[in-house]
């Protein structure tokens, strides 16, 4: 009866999971409704200009240019002698550690496993359930960030928040060895490391790698505010201020965000759905752990159990994305809400005929 009582324990977790999902989904709706408006206000008023020239009219607009990136000055570090001569430079820390994994049956007992992995952050091993899987308790090195003072894209100069979103495109690998050997590590391609074989690394090994911005050619999309650029904010409160590596226009760059938001939208849709069926299905754990000591009945029941729950929880979610579909599009909200109530029609018309058959 272990398995049943663990199961009613869990419905507590259900019922959160369902409250989190509907939150989530809610929330997501709201804020792909604030994007698109947004991006369709920055079509409307967004201005292509050249980054040869600053134009005086255009202080105060929505600008989009492009050109080469100008930088002059190199970025150290002084612990490892590395020398970059680059608008952006990180340097980043990662300590072999153990990590541990868990997995509970039907019958609610829990197993825990451990595996090796890299990472940048310190995992604390002392909330483990197992000993012997001790990790160190701070890194030896704590990563850096290190940016130029000034970055220009022909007469326009980067604010500081566009150079630090400058991506890190480049790996870092020409470091002095004598150097290196000072500090009593090692070289291994694009790190520095303590490990003797960085192939078969021990727990408590520290690799260091240092990447940098080599971008030629880069595209800015935000407001022109004297030589420089600050956030365009949009009516619904969605500020933009974007650096892509390339050469683009306006409306290419703002469909790259609209990619990037509907991206964002089905993922965040994807993992309501999936919190609202855990929910479910947790909810309903009791009545295929009460029957699951009947073989055959229990395997069925199972099965039934997890169909109710991706069904209740893929129309609690439709119902939630349609409701906030009507408060923030209420054409498309109500088509929504016709397309469920046909579908719950259907659902019960089926379910009265497979019972009429049965019978």
């Amino acid at each position: 009866m272990k398995r049943v009582g663990n199961s009613f324990k869990g419905i507590f977790g259900g019922v959160i999971a369902i409250v989190i999902g509907v939150i989530l989904l809610w929330w997501n709706e709201g804020n792909n409704v604030r994007n698109i408006k947004s991006t369709a206000e920055m079509e409307k008023i967004y201005v292509d200009v050249k980054s040869d020239a600053i134009d005086p009219n255009n202080e105060g607009k929505l600008i989009a240019t492009s050109g080469k990136l100008v930088n002059e000055e190199e970025l150290t570090d002084s612990t490892f002698g590395v020398t970059i001569k680059t608008p952006y430079m990180r340097r980043i820390v990662e300590v072999y550690q153990w990590e541990e994994d868990s997995d509970t049956d039907e019958d609610g007992d829990t197993t825990y496993t451990y595996k090796k992995k890299w990472s940048s952050d310190i995992i604390n091993s002392t909330s483990f359930h197992q000993s012997g899987h001790d990790n160190p308790l701070q890194k030896p090195y704590q990563d850096e960030m290190y940016y130029s003072s000034k970055v220009t894209l022909g007469a326009f100069t980067l604010s500081s928040n566009q150079v630090q979103s400058l991506s890190t495109n480049g790996n870092y690998n020409s470091y002095d060895v004598n150097k290196i050997t000072e500090l009593n590590l090692y070289v291994s391609g694009n790190y520095i490391t303590s490990s003797t074989d960085l192939n078969n690394p021990k727990i408590g090994d520290t690799r260091i790698s240092f990447v940098y911005n080599n971008s030629t050619d880069i595209s800015i999309l935000a407001v022109q505010q004297g030589e420089t650029f600050v956030d365009f904010v949009s009516k619904e409160g969605v500020s933009t201020n974007r650096v892509m590596d390339g050469v683009h226009s306006g409306i290419e760059m703002i469909n790259i965000i609209k990619q990037e938001n509907n991206m964002l939208k089905w993922i965040l849709r994807a993992a309501g759905i999936i919190l609202l069926f855990m929910g479910f299905a947790t909810i309903l754990k009791p009545i295929s752990a009460i029957t699951s000591y009947v073989p055959i009945l229990g395997n069925l029941v199972g099965s039934a159990v997890g169909i109710v729950s991706f069904v209740l929880g893929l129309i609690l979610g439709l119902l939630v994305i349609t409701i906030a579909w009507i408060r923030f599009r209420p054409v498309l909200g109500i088509c929504l809400l016709v397309v469920i109530a046909v579908l719950i029609a259907f659902l019960i018309i089926r379910g009265k005929k497979s019972k009429q058959i049965s019978e």
